[in-house]
């Protein structure tokens, strides 16, 4: 029987609309083509409206088929191109739908095991009230979802921070980081940050809980015949103190599990994982509040 530890990531989808934000996927998409051997999937979702649309801007059936087929394969011959231009081998794939909702149903039929998504740079409040692609993904997704920012960096994941959160005994963002270092040959930091408001802790005892949380954090990786290389423990506000460590460390990923709040709930209080998402410069793995290792 195999152990959590022999998970493999074997297969990627590029969840694209074409734009800029999306085409900043491909480098990372390459490099862990590159580093650990994946298939590539490509998913561009067509808008698929409803029929008064169409009547009402005096589409025949006939002409509104022509349209589709013809969107269809310019979009199969981008996808290709990209192949050629960044030595990628997608296996293309062109959908009608809800784009969120297709590459959730996609993602769950062909086993996929990481999504690539761009992150738009609009506001919290528009991402609260209407919603991205990506943070529907985050909200609803099965699969964990890279990601990438607008920010120029390197395409490359040779430090991944983990910042664990107790309160998710299971510490499934510690033992996934652990996997996806492993198969990345990448370096791993373990960060955890306590957030106690107002109360006053004395020294010796924030010093104790540190202590008692690091050797949780490595009697986890010893299970997994894994040495952590660094754990940072902090005091604060958490999605502040990570954002510095991950700064800091230089680090290349961060991963992260989604606590999925909804409704007015999430308007008033969001979770570290949304706060970190929206303000930091570095990719974001993020994991399903459910997810569990195949």
């Amino acid at each position: 029987m195999k152990s959590k530890s022999d998970f493999k990531i074997k297969k990627l989808l590029w969840a694209t609309d074409f734009s800029n934000e999306s085409k900043l996927c491909l480098p990372y998409i390459k490099f862990f083509s590159e580093t650990i051997k994946v298939k590539n999937y490509a998913l561009y979702v067509l808008p698929k409206f409803s029929d008064w649309v169409y009547e009402a801007a005096f589409f025949s059936n006939e002409d509104l088929h022509n349209e589709v087929e013809k969107t269809k394969k310019k979009s199969i011959s981008k996808i290709l191109n990209y192949n050629s231009s960044h030595k990628l081998n997608f296996k293309a794939n062109i959908i009608e739908g809800v784009a969120s909702e297709e590459i959730i149903r996609f993602a769950d039929s062909n086993g996929i095991d990481i999504i690539f998504a761009g992150r738009r740079g609009i506001s919290e409040l528009e991402q609260i009230l209407v919603g991205s692609t990506t943070s529907r993904l985050i909200r609803n997704s099965n699969v964990p979802i890279f990601v990438v920012p607008k920010s120029k960096r390197n395409a490359t994941v040779s430090t991944i921070l983990a910042p664990v959160d107790l309160n998710d005994f299971n510490l499934s963002e510690l033992k996934y980081s652990i996997i996806l270092a492993r198969q990345l040959k990448a370096r791993l930091y373990v960060a955890h940050v306590s957030e106690f408001f107002n109360y006053k802790v004395p020294v010796l005892e924030k010093d104790k809980l540190a202590n008692l949380i690091s050797e949780k954090i490595s009697n986890v990786a010893k299970a997994l015949n894994f040495k952590i290389d660094k754990f940072f423990y902090d005091i604060g506000e958490a999605a502040l103190k990570i954002i510095e460590i991950s700064k800091r460390e230089k680090v290349d990923l961060m991963v992260m599990t989604s606590h999925q709040r909804k409704g007015i709930e999430k308007l008033f209080l969001g979770s570290v994982t949304e706060k970190v998402l929206m303000a930091s410069e570095i990719p974001l793995l993020i994991l399903p509040s459910s997810y569990t290792i195949p």
